[in-house]
Protein backbone atom coordinates (compact mmCIF):
# COMPACT_ATOMS: atom_id res chain seq x y z
CA UNK A 1 0.00 0.00 0.00
CA UNK A 2 1.68 3.22 -1.28
CA UNK A 3 0.65 6.63 -0.61
CA UNK A 4 1.64 9.99 -1.93
CA UNK A 5 0.22 12.00 0.22
CA UNK A 6 3.21 12.79 2.45
CA UNK A 7 6.49 11.86 1.80
CA UNK A 8 6.68 10.12 5.23
CA UNK A 9 4.26 7.44 3.86
CA UNK A 10 6.21 6.83 0.83
CA UNK A 11 7.29 3.38 2.40
CA UNK A 12 4.18 2.59 4.36
CA UNK A 13 4.34 -0.54 3.51
CA UNK A 14 8.27 -1.11 5.28
CA UNK A 15 6.98 1.20 8.01
CA UNK A 16 3.90 -1.26 9.43
CA UNK A 17 5.58 -4.35 8.89
CA UNK A 18 8.16 -2.52 10.83
CA UNK A 19 5.56 -1.89 13.32
CA UNK A 20 3.99 -5.49 13.42
CA UNK A 21 7.56 -7.03 13.77
CA UNK A 22 9.34 -4.81 16.30
CA UNK A 23 5.94 -2.98 17.71
CA UNK A 24 7.37 0.27 16.55
CA UNK A 25 8.18 2.05 13.85
CA UNK A 26 9.25 5.84 12.94
CA UNK A 27 8.15 8.14 10.53
CA UNK A 28 11.02 10.96 10.07
CA UNK A 29 9.49 14.70 9.06
CA UNK A 30 5.86 14.08 9.61
CA UNK A 31 5.58 17.19 10.84
CA UNK A 32 6.68 20.65 9.42
CA UNK A 33 8.96 22.90 11.31
CA UNK A 34 5.82 25.76 11.85
CA UNK A 35 3.42 23.57 12.75
CA UNK A 36 5.70 21.90 16.10
CA UNK A 37 6.73 25.37 16.67
CA UNK A 38 3.18 26.53 16.59
CA UNK A 39 2.18 23.28 18.68
CA UNK A 40 5.25 24.41 21.29
CA UNK A 41 3.83 27.97 21.47
CA UNK A 42 0.32 26.75 22.24
CA UNK A 43 1.78 24.51 25.34
CA UNK A 44 3.57 27.03 26.49
CA UNK A 45 0.71 29.42 26.65
CA UNK A 46 -1.58 27.08 28.68
CA UNK A 47 1.10 25.68 31.28
CA UNK A 48 3.24 28.47 31.32
CA UNK A 49 7.03 29.50 31.39
CA UNK A 50 9.00 26.59 31.48
CA UNK A 51 11.02 25.93 34.94
CA UNK A 52 14.32 25.30 34.93
CA UNK A 53 15.37 23.18 37.95
CA UNK A 54 11.95 21.84 39.06
CA UNK A 55 11.40 18.81 40.90
CA UNK A 56 11.40 16.28 39.07
CA UNK A 57 7.69 15.19 40.25
CA UNK A 58 6.22 18.26 38.87
CA UNK A 59 8.77 19.07 35.51
CA UNK A 60 5.95 16.98 33.49
CA UNK A 61 3.40 19.22 31.92
CA UNK A 62 0.50 16.86 30.65
CA UNK A 63 -2.53 18.75 28.95
CA UNK A 64 -5.69 16.69 27.90
CA UNK A 65 -9.05 16.92 26.98
CA UNK A 66 -10.51 19.10 27.19
CA UNK A 67 -7.84 21.54 25.08
CA UNK A 68 -9.02 24.73 23.79
CA UNK A 69 -7.40 26.07 20.72
CA UNK A 70 -7.71 26.38 16.55
CA UNK A 71 -4.16 24.28 16.61
CA UNK A 72 -6.34 20.94 17.87
CA UNK A 73 -8.95 21.17 15.56
CA UNK A 74 -5.63 21.43 12.58
CA UNK A 75 -4.44 18.55 14.23
CA UNK A 76 -6.96 16.32 14.43
CA UNK A 77 -7.85 17.54 10.49
CA UNK A 78 -4.15 16.60 9.40
CA UNK A 79 -5.28 14.58 6.21
CA UNK A 80 -2.49 12.20 6.23
CA UNK A 81 -2.72 11.34 9.88
CA UNK A 82 -6.33 10.21 8.79
CA UNK A 83 -5.22 8.38 6.17
CA UNK A 84 -2.35 6.50 8.37
CA UNK A 85 -4.58 6.04 10.52
CA UNK A 86 -6.78 3.91 8.36
CA UNK A 87 -4.05 1.89 6.99
CA UNK A 88 -3.22 0.93 10.88
CA UNK A 89 -7.03 0.66 11.93
CA UNK A 90 -8.02 -1.05 8.33
CA UNK A 91 -10.76 1.31 8.48
CA UNK A 92 -11.39 4.93 7.22
CA UNK A 93 -14.81 5.06 9.49
CA UNK A 94 -12.77 6.47 12.55
CA UNK A 95 -12.87 7.88 15.99
CA UNK A 96 -10.82 10.59 17.84
CA UNK A 97 -9.57 8.50 20.95
CA UNK A 98 -7.46 11.34 22.50
CA UNK A 99 -5.20 14.48 21.94
CA UNK A 100 -2.47 14.74 24.64
CA UNK A 101 0.50 17.49 24.81
CA UNK A 102 3.28 17.26 26.75
CA UNK A 103 6.32 19.32 28.24
CA UNK A 104 8.66 17.87 30.24
CA UNK A 105 10.52 20.14 31.60
CA UNK A 106 14.27 20.16 33.16
CA UNK A 107 14.63 18.82 36.41
CA UNK A 108 17.50 17.63 38.85
CA UNK A 109 18.44 14.45 40.38
CA UNK A 110 17.64 12.32 42.34
CA UNK A 111 15.48 10.44 39.28
CA UNK A 112 13.36 7.86 39.98
CA UNK A 113 13.59 4.05 38.85
CA UNK A 114 11.68 4.16 35.31
CA UNK A 115 7.90 3.70 35.42
CA UNK A 116 7.47 0.89 32.49
CA UNK A 117 4.03 0.42 31.94
CA UNK A 118 1.90 -0.95 28.30
CA UNK A 119 -1.75 1.05 27.68
CA UNK A 120 -4.86 -1.12 27.22
CA UNK A 121 -4.43 -4.52 27.54
CA UNK A 122 -5.98 -5.97 24.28
CA UNK A 123 -6.36 -9.75 23.65
CA UNK A 124 -4.66 -11.39 19.84
CA UNK A 125 -7.85 -11.91 18.46
CA UNK A 126 -8.42 -7.89 18.90
CA UNK A 127 -5.36 -7.37 16.36
CA UNK A 128 -6.24 -9.96 13.86
CA UNK A 129 -9.59 -8.47 13.63
CA UNK A 130 -10.58 -6.27 10.25
CA UNK A 131 -11.25 -3.68 11.23
CA UNK A 132 -8.69 -4.04 14.27
CA UNK A 133 -10.40 -3.01 17.77
CA UNK A 134 -7.46 -1.60 18.75
CA UNK A 135 -5.65 1.80 18.55
CA UNK A 136 -2.27 2.39 18.06
CA UNK A 137 -0.56 4.96 19.37
CA UNK A 138 0.64 8.06 17.44
CA UNK A 139 3.47 10.34 19.03
CA UNK A 140 4.54 13.39 17.16
CA UNK A 141 8.10 14.34 18.20
CA UNK A 142 7.46 18.84 18.73
CA UNK A 143 11.34 19.30 19.65
CA UNK A 144 14.44 17.23 18.92
CA UNK A 145 15.12 14.71 22.00
CA UNK A 146 18.86 14.53 23.31
CA UNK A 147 20.29 11.37 25.20
CA UNK A 148 18.34 12.14 28.89
CA UNK A 149 16.11 14.50 27.94
CA UNK A 150 12.68 13.20 28.31
CA UNK A 151 12.96 10.58 25.32
CA UNK A 152 10.63 7.86 24.52
CA UNK A 153 11.91 5.06 26.20
CA UNK A 154 10.66 1.41 24.61
CA UNK A 155 11.32 -2.93 24.47
CA UNK A 156 10.86 -3.41 21.16
CA UNK A 157 9.15 -6.82 20.53
CA UNK A 158 7.87 -6.59 24.05
CA UNK A 159 4.18 -6.34 22.55
CA UNK A 160 4.91 -10.03 21.88
CA UNK A 161 4.96 -11.13 25.68
CA UNK A 162 2.32 -9.03 26.41
CA UNK A 163 0.05 -10.63 24.11
CA UNK A 164 1.81 -14.22 25.58
CA UNK A 165 0.68 -12.99 29.21
CA UNK A 166 -2.89 -11.63 27.91
CA UNK A 167 -3.34 -14.90 26.39
CA UNK A 168 -2.76 -16.41 29.64
CA UNK A 169 -5.33 -14.62 31.02
CA UNK A 170 -7.66 -15.03 29.06
CA UNK A 171 -7.49 -18.67 28.92
CA UNK A 172 -7.98 -18.65 32.96
CA UNK A 173 -10.40 -15.80 33.50
CA UNK A 174 -11.98 -15.26 30.28
CA UNK A 175 -11.78 -12.50 28.90
CA UNK A 176 -12.33 -9.06 30.45
CA UNK A 177 -13.35 -5.73 30.50
CA UNK A 178 -9.77 -3.64 29.90
CA UNK A 179 -9.10 -2.39 32.94
CA UNK A 180 -7.72 1.03 32.44
CA UNK A 181 -5.59 3.23 30.48
CA UNK A 182 -2.46 1.69 30.95
CA UNK A 183 -1.09 -1.70 33.41
CA UNK A 184 2.30 -0.94 35.30
CA UNK A 185 4.67 -3.78 34.35
CA UNK A 186 5.77 -5.51 38.05
CA UNK A 187 8.84 -7.75 36.44
CA UNK A 188 12.17 -6.43 35.93
CA UNK A 189 12.25 -4.91 32.64
CA UNK A 190 15.30 -5.35 30.39
CA UNK A 191 16.50 -4.11 26.67
CA UNK A 192 14.65 -0.75 26.73
CA UNK A 193 16.21 1.47 24.42
CA UNK A 194 15.85 5.74 24.15
CA UNK A 195 14.47 6.68 20.75
CA UNK A 196 16.51 10.40 20.10
CA UNK A 197 14.09 11.74 17.45
CA UNK A 198 14.25 14.74 15.82
CA UNK A 199 11.88 17.73 15.54
CA UNK A 200 8.80 16.82 13.79
CA UNK A 201 9.41 12.73 13.77
CA UNK A 202 6.46 10.76 14.29
CA UNK A 203 6.68 7.17 16.44
CA UNK A 204 4.18 4.99 16.04
CA UNK A 205 4.01 2.44 18.52
CA UNK A 206 2.29 -1.04 19.89
CA UNK A 207 0.08 0.18 22.82
CA UNK A 208 1.60 -3.79 24.11
CA UNK A 209 4.99 -2.82 24.03
CA UNK A 210 6.72 -1.75 27.72
CA UNK A 211 7.12 1.59 27.62
CA UNK A 212 8.37 4.90 29.05
CA UNK A 213 10.19 7.96 29.35
CA UNK A 214 13.63 9.51 30.33
CA UNK A 215 13.72 12.14 33.03
CA UNK A 216 14.87 15.29 31.42
CA UNK A 217 18.61 15.52 32.45
CA UNK A 218 19.04 18.16 29.66
CA UNK A 219 18.90 22.33 29.87
CA UNK A 220 15.84 22.27 27.16
CA UNK A 221 12.56 21.40 27.20
CA UNK A 222 10.67 18.47 25.78
CA UNK A 223 7.58 18.86 23.91
CA UNK A 224 5.20 15.39 22.27
CA UNK A 225 1.64 15.58 21.24
CA UNK A 226 -0.43 11.91 21.51
CA UNK A 227 -3.05 11.09 19.43
CA UNK A 228 -4.73 7.72 18.40
CA UNK A 229 -7.93 6.75 16.56
CA UNK A 230 -10.20 3.12 16.76
CA UNK A 231 -13.03 2.11 14.97
CA UNK A 232 -16.51 2.18 16.27
CA UNK A 233 -16.83 -1.44 16.11
CA UNK A 234 -14.26 -1.64 19.04
CA UNK A 235 -16.62 -2.91 21.54
CA UNK A 236 -13.78 -3.47 24.50
CA UNK A 237 -12.38 -0.40 23.72
CA UNK A 238 -15.82 1.92 23.99
CA UNK A 239 -16.71 0.54 26.90
CA UNK A 240 -13.56 1.56 28.36
CA UNK A 241 -13.41 5.07 27.40
CA UNK A 242 -17.48 5.12 28.32
CA UNK A 243 -17.27 3.90 31.71
CA UNK A 244 -13.95 5.93 32.35
CA UNK A 245 -16.00 8.96 30.52
CA UNK A 246 -12.30 9.44 28.70
CA UNK A 247 -13.46 10.31 25.50
CA UNK A 248 -16.72 12.97 27.27
CA UNK A 249 -14.18 16.41 27.82
CA UNK A 250 -13.45 17.03 23.96
CA UNK A 251 -13.90 21.24 23.97
CA UNK A 252 -17.12 22.48 22.12
CA UNK A 253 -14.14 24.69 20.01
CA UNK A 254 -13.08 21.64 18.20
CA UNK A 255 -16.70 19.99 17.02
CA UNK A 256 -17.17 24.05 15.55
CA UNK A 257 -13.78 23.77 14.37
CA UNK A 258 -14.23 20.23 12.15
CA UNK A 259 -15.42 19.77 8.88
CA UNK A 260 -18.84 18.01 8.90
CA UNK A 261 -17.41 15.16 7.36
CA UNK A 262 -14.98 14.79 10.05
CA UNK A 263 -17.76 15.40 13.21
CA UNK A 264 -18.32 11.54 13.33
CA UNK A 265 -14.57 11.65 14.33
CA UNK A 266 -16.14 13.09 18.01
CA UNK A 267 -18.65 10.73 17.94
CA UNK A 268 -18.90 6.81 20.06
Amino acid sequence: MKNETHPALADLDTRLEELEEQGYTIFPGYLDGPTTAAIRAHVDAIAGPVEIGADHRAARRDLRHPIEGAIMARLASNSTTLVLAAALIGSRQLRLREQVLIRSDPSPPPYEAMRWHIDAAFCRAEFAARPRQVYYQMLHCCSTVSPGGAAFMIVPESHRLSLKANEETEKERGRQPIEGQTAGIDEEVEGGIEICADDGDLIVFNPLCYHSASPNRTRQPRYVFFTSFYHPSASRLVELVRRTGYRDHFPDSLRTALAPELQALLEY
